[in-house]
């Protein structure tokens, strides 16, 4: 009898101890995974521009401070651009990226001047006409690379490679509120819009794509940065690159208007008035993101 109280003790206290540590198992909190893993998505956005714009702007209410772009994304149209990246993980330190840049514009401006049909018919008239010049620019530049990552713990740091391709077009229009006449060759105008080819000596702007064309950038380059997992899943990061760009530069085309006392009549012209020109750089001006952050899911 005392035996089998003993064995039924014994067996009592083992089955506690497995008990108590099934439960100290499942207990456990789950292992947190702040870095990407194979199969992951990222995106990450440029924030340099936005946040350095506005830490200028907030020492000073009186000038709209800008930071350099030249430490951004590509700029063609004269304004810092914002770039956006993907990113898919084939393994956990080795992604496929892709990002895209825009910039877009369009701006309008006015200006009232004389009206020259009402100051012929009273030379009292205080009549006005609103002339207008229409600015476009359209800037774009697109990526693909592939990058490496070293490191496991919330501090990882990356490499790589990636092309670029960009194109930039810019044009300026013209519309005007007094009219070419066999009686006014040369209206009143609103805006200084004599061409480069200014065909008969009395021609003025209607449209013209400016010195910068329709340009094409091709490009190659390296790249390399750090991020930081503030969270599981994301990041803040920057990154640099060294990247070689030819910028094939288009033609500037114009066209104009004048009265041709030949014909009798208005007649337009589209003229050639620069060839273009091509360049080629090799800098560290960055083609994508360069403080950002990233978020992986």
């Amino acid at each position: 009898m005392k035996k089998f109280i003993l064995l039924l003790l014994a067996c009592t206290s083992v089955g506690c101890f497995v008990q108590a540590q099934e439960n100290e198992g499942t207990s456990e909190k789950p292992i947190k995974m702040y870095t990407p893993e194979s199969g992951d998505l990222g995106l990450s956005v440029d924030i340099l521009s936005p946040v350095m714009n506005y830490v200028g702007n907030l020492f000073n209410n009186s000038t709209n401070n800008t930071f350099p772009t030249s430490f951004s994304s590509p700029d063609f149209a004269g304004s810092g651009n914002v770039a956006i990246i993907g990113k898919y993980f084939v393994y956990d330190d080795f992604a496929i990226r892709g990002g895209i840049s825009i910039n877009s514009n369009v701006a309008t401006a006015y200006n009232n001047v004389r009206d020259d049909a009402a100051f012929a018919a009273n030379p009292l008239s205080v009549d006005l006409v609103t002339d207008q010049r229409t600015v476009t620019k359209n800037d774009m530049c697109f990526l693909l690379g592939a990058e490496f990552r070293r490191g496991s713990n919330r501090l990882q740091g990356f490499y790589g490679v990636q092309a670029i391709c960009g194109y930039r077009d810019q044009r300026t229009e013209y519309a005007y509120g007094n009219a070419i006449t066999s009686i006014n060759n040369v209206p009143t105008q609103g805006f200084a819009t004599t061409p480069d080819n200014n065909v008969g000596g009395n021609s003025r702007l209607i449209k013209t794509n400016t010195a910068q064309g329709k340009d094409f950038l091709l490009g190659i380059g390296g790249f390399v940065g750090i991020e930081y997992f503030i969270l599981p899943k994301v990041a803040i990061g920057g990154e640099m690159n060294l990247t070689g760009m030819f910028d094939f530069g288009g033609q500037k085309y114009e066209k104009s208007e004048r009265f041709n006392a030949s014909s009798e009549g208005v007649e337009e012209n589209i003229r050639l008035a620069n060839p273009g020109t091509d360049s080629f750089s090799l800098n560290t001006h960055n083609i994508g993101n360069s403080f950002y952050v990233s978020f992986y899911f």
